[in-house]
């Protein structure tokens, strides 16, 4: 029975039920390991805020701090302000909805990717298209999927955000189907990704691309307060005003119009392009490579550079935002309580150095995650069959796959230097001593970002399936970082990040001691990784 036929008989959404049965299935640890972390992050930090704001006055207090284009850039409009005080659930959906909507559009970006054009690639949809399935049903499993995974997101955070005073049981499922409908949207304008490119490494690219883009239209709309908020699906989310008095549902309507759109235009699409590829045609390559790609470490360099690209565009960026917070952080600390300022304090004789502190600590931990994603396309290449080439020619495991490692390190350390430059230019002000300690500081930062990818690759030797291992690895690491203080976490779990032991510079003096050993065990995991390159055998799967 051909394709057509299966078609013209059962439809094109034909073995859709299936499909979603089966995706579910092999995504069940994936779903449940996100929706954990996005959730369980959100159920450990409304305690934690409603302790910290108790009363109206310290949140009022608070607010007056948060006022600047610079503070409501990074967290949401000037409504939520203005409702602190009456309102800790207004404080606590401005200082989370940002930054979880961020990691719930991930989430689905990835899902999405893996499901739809990363399965064209491992030949895993051709398998299954040879079964009497239509064309579209793989696509609308995988939409399906995403939705329901959206929901049951977006309750679990409506139940987080249920005791929070200053609002009603309708507040709390407000603030969760924002999420629920973040997470839609982006799973429905990946799929249209999915359409337009040939490989799921683009598709994420273009996914991530526009998550980049919503995150600053809505933090360019909400330090000016104009309407560009409305060019981004996370302001669509911020729009809603959850726990203020201006509280409203319609703006995710349109987000489900968007969503729709994009669902209609990629199931269009899907009918319209070749199998395996794309809507876009791959550009036509030299007929000889050059002389700099006569080795697989030179082609592995060559195939990274646009993660290299975008990490070093993305954490300029970054730096230069958090530059135009440092600059007013002595004002910002007048508004704060003495046990608030306890946990930004990093020690020093000013705010200003523990939040230099910080910010370098957080422009080190996103550098290192574009290290982490350069080990993980090593991986991929793996599995896909490209690898499997490279490996029938004459080459020694040190040189592919374990070039992936020099990559990572490289990709790291440049990208960690561009967002101490950025946050050197944009926070000093033209203290050239304040800036010093910034460059300094961001050097501090490297043999801790080395260990980190170093573990990534010698977990990718010896445990090429465990991928969630890298993720796990980084995740604490921003945990730790970020929100250790806020959570009150353990010595011992914080010991576990090697960000931990490098002492808090420019607020305090780094322990010398701590660089060597953080750049030796970087060494050994390392050698770790490259004796398992060797003793394992690899997948072509």
């Amino acid at each position: 029975m051909t394709a057509t036929e299966i078609e013209d008989g059962l439809g094109t959404l034909a073995g859709t039920g299936k499909l979603l049965r089966f995706q579910a299935r092999r995504s069940r640890l994936y779903l449940f390991w996100w929706t954990a972390g996005i959730a369980g992050f959100t159920f450990m930090t409304v305690p934690v805020l409603a302790d910290q704001y108790q009363s109206a006055a310290e949140r009022a207090a608070f607010a007056s701090t948060m006022s600047s284009p610079a503070m409501l850039s990074m967290s949401g409009p000037m409504q939520y302000v203005d409702a602190y005080a009456d309102s800790i659930g207004a404080l606590f959906t401005h200082r989370m909805l940002l930054w979880t909507g961020a990691m719930t559009a991930v989430m689905f970006v990835l899902l999405v990717t893996r499901l739809t054009r990363a399965d064209e690639e491992t030949s895993r949809s051709e398998v299954i298209r040879s079964l009497p399935v239509g064309r579209r049903a793989d696509l609308a499993a995988a939409l399906l999927l995403s939705a329901a995974a959206a929901v049951v997101l977006g309750g679990l955070l409506a139940l987080a955000a249920s005791g929070l005073d200053g609002g009603d049981a309708a507040s709390a499922l407000l603030f969760g189907a924002a999420h629920t409908a973040i997470g839609i949207v982006f799973a429905a304008l990946t799929a249209v990704a999915a359409q337009l490119s040939e490989n799921g490494s683009t598709a994420t690219g273009y996914g991530l691309a526009a998550l980049g883009a919503s995150v600053l239209f809505a933090g360019a709309g909400s330090a000016e307060g104009n309407w560009v908020s409305w060019l981004s699906p996370i302001g669509w989310a911020q729009l809603t005003f959850a726990y203020t008095p201006e509280q409203g549902w319609w703006p995710l309507l349109v987000a489900a119009a968007v969503a729709a759109a994009a669902v209609w235009t990629a199931f269009t699409l899907v009918s319209h392009r070749d199998f395996g590829q794309g809507m876009f045609a791959a550009r036509r390559g030299r007929a000889e490579a050059k002389a700099g790609l006569r080795s697989a470490t030179a082609l592995t360099f060559r195939l990274t550079r646009g993660l290299v690209w975008t990490g070093v565009v993305t954490t300029l960026l970054l730096g230069l935002a958090y530059g135009s917070v440092l600059g007013g952080a002595d004002e910002f600390a007048d508004g704060l309580s003495e046990a608030q300022q306890a946990i930004l304090d990093r020690g020093g004789n000013s705010l200003q150095l523990s939040f230099a502190t910080t910010f370098i600590s957080v422009n080190a931990i996103v550098a290192a995650l574009f290290g982490v994603l350069v080990v993980g396309r090593g991986r991929k290449e793996e599995t896909v069959g490209r690898g499997e080439l490279l490996a029938a020619s004459p080459v020694a495991r040190s040189g592919w796959p374990g070039s992936y490692l020099p990559a990572a390190l490289v990709t790291a350390t440049l990208t960690n230097a561009v967002a101490g430059v950025g946050l050197a230019a944009g926070g000093s002000a033209g203290d050239g001593d304040l800036a010093g300690k910034i460059l300094i500081g961001t050097l501090v930062q490297l043999p801790a970002i080395w260990a980190l990818i170093a573990f990534v690759f010698a977990a990718f030797a010896w445990l090429p399936r465990a991928g969630w291992l890298r993720w796990l690895a980084w995740t604490w690491t921003l945990l730790v970082v970020y929100f250790g203080g806020l959570l009150d976490l353990p010595e011992w779990s914080m010991a576990l990040s090697p960000f931990d032991h490098l002492g808090n510079y420019p607020a305090e003096d780094f322990s010398q001691a701590a660089l060597v050993v953080l750049t030796a065990v970087a060494a050994v995991l390392a050698g770790l990784g490259y004796l398992g390159l060797r003793r394992r055998s690899l997948h072509f799967n």
